[in-house]
């Protein structure tokens, strides 16, 4: 059984936190995940992707596209509807994951068990099935799968690990000169450019302070909306804008003041990784990127649109992200 995750708000629905591992490889459509667009380096003219010094090749997605549109029902149905630009700027954010997965992959030692692998693929159907059910070329089948399985262990070492404070306010209200979004950007730029401020700045804006110290491992269990948000991804320092829930309406604007992160206790990071569903661990894995993609930075192909700043994936248009991230003054050179 094949559990799909459409684009870009449904994965943020509240997961549950027990459950066993899913059957089948999971088609990650985006995630809530925060990049900076790299404004220098490998151009994009030939790449469909840049992170960092690597580059993704055009090439290879324009002839993955084209197995899908021959050989994948999805793709197919895209194509009919004339929506084949969301399938191929899927192809393009998981081709950005895995690549910042290897990285992680490398920095955090971890291990993949090649047996759940083989199980994810037989469950799924076998290579062929599976590379027609979740949308991607046979030869990377087994990549994706064995990107699951290493997201969910990066997140199960994680989640003990990562703890921040931040501050700020929800913006909730439009009004005839704003809407809610254009508001909480507005706050957002002006904590940006003067951080020491910012209770100041969130009270002249009429708006409650909110001022949270919160551990990753009690956000999985108490809000797991947050536990994948840019919250627990964005750098020490950043300004984030991001609407951190499925259930409530409004705009979470806050200073990331400090991002701490621990040597893990494997022993409890085994029970408590028994409590929470692995899917939940996979989004929470996947947050985890967030860091090395900021250290990195990422350009995308404008032929794929422009990159989501707080969802991991390119989108169409730049009024179509999802979310906003701004370094302050604070951690500016």
């Amino acid at each position: 059984m094949i559990r799909t995750i459409r684009r870009h708000h449904s994965h943020r629905r509240r997961s549950s936190h027990s459950g066993r591992r899913s059957a089948g490889l999971v088609l990650t459509l985006a995630a809530a995940l925060a990049l900076t667009a790299c404004g220098s380096g490998p151009s994009t003219t030939n790449a469909a992707a840049v992170i960092g010094d690597r580059t993704i090749a055009l090439d290879d997605v324009q002839d993955e596209i084209q197995w899908l549109l021959d050989n994948a029902p999805q793709a197919q149905q895209a194509q009919q509807q004339r929506s084949v630009g969301q399938i191929s700027r899927e192809i393009v954010r998981s081709r950005v994951v895995h690549e910042l997965l290897a990285i992680a992959e490398r920095r955090e030692n971890l291990r993949v068990d090649e047996d759940k692998v083989d199980a994810l693929i037989d469950a799924t159907g076998g290579m062929d099935a599976a590379a027609r059910n979740i949308a991607v070329e046979p030869s990377r089948v087994r990549e994706v799968a064995r990107d699951q399985v290493l997201l969910e262990e990066l997140g199960r070492v994680a989640q003990d690990r990562v703890t921040v404070r931040f501050v700020g306010a929800m913006v909730t209200e439009s009004s005839v000169e704003a809407t809610d979004s254009e508001t909480a950007r507005e706050l957002g730029r002006r904590i940006a450019a003067d951080p020491g401020n910012v209770e100041t700045i969130v009270r002249e804006s009429g708006h409650q302070v909110i001022d949270q110290r919160v551990s990753l491992a009690d956000a999985v269990v108490q809000d797991p909306e947050l536990a994948i948000s840019a919250v627990f991804g964005a750098e020490e320092g950043s300004v984030i804008v991001i609407q951190p829930s499925q259930q409530q309406v409004g705009w979470l604007v806050a200073l990331i003041e400090e991002r701490t992160v621990q040597p893990g206790d494997e022993q409890q990071q085994a029970r408590q990784a028994q409590q929470v569903n692995p899917q939940l661990l996979y989004w929470v894995g996947l947050r985890q990127l967030q860091p090395i993609a900021d250290e990195l930075g990422v350009e995308i192909n404008p032929r794929f649109g422009v990159w989501d700043s707080a969802g991991l994936a390119p989108a169409p248009t730049e009024d179509e992200v999802s979310g906003y991230q701004w370094e302050s003054r604070t951690v500016q050179p």
